[in-house]
């Protein structure tokens, strides 16, 4: 069984319903009564579980975090749980160019320092990074202009 489905059938069996017309509050208990159906779901195999996660989660409590972290997610995401409402990230964007060594180091120098003039020139540095980071993952695309009719290919730059 996918997980998705894990959770949503975990929490209509702690619920006692099988269909929600708007989001679903769970309480402490119910919450952990879910957490505790799909943990023993993947423990048991009958939920799945790629074979890196269960090399990475290999225990009971290593498990059973995992699924909490699942369960939040799903009560977010799944739309027959969130009251069939589109999921829109808080903080988009937050995590640009973290995996950027120089972007990392610029942001660290900045936790550092004191002096406004100094930091608004670090600022600079952290957004010229930023989008160049941003330019370098823009695609070309390529347009066959012999395709397109005849009054539209002025449009394309040569």
């Amino acid at each position: 069984m996918k997980q998705n489905d894990a959770v949503f059938q975990a929490v209509c069996e702690v619920l006692g319903t099988s269909s929600f017309s708007e989001a679903v509050e769970l309480t402490k208990e119910q919450r952990e009564s879910v957490v505790g159906i799909v943990a023993d779901g993947l423990f048991n195999g009958a939920v799945d579980f790629s074979t890196e996660a269960k090399v990475k989660y290999n225990t009971a409590a290593k498990i059973r975090s995992y699924t909490s972290g699942l369960v939040s997610n799903h009560l977010r995401k799944d739309k027959r749980l969130n009251g069939d409402t589109k999921y829109e990230a808080k903080n988009p964007g937050s995590r640009a160019g973290s995996g950027d060594a120089q972007l990392k180091a610029l942001k660290a120098l900045k936790s550092t320092v004191t002096d406004e003039t100094t930091l608004s020139e670090i600022d600079e540095a952290i957004a010229s990074r930023t989008n160049a980071l941003q330019a370098s993952k823009v695609k070309t695309i390529e347009i066959n202009s012999d395709a397109l009719p005849e009054h539209l290919r002025y449009l394309i730059a040569q």
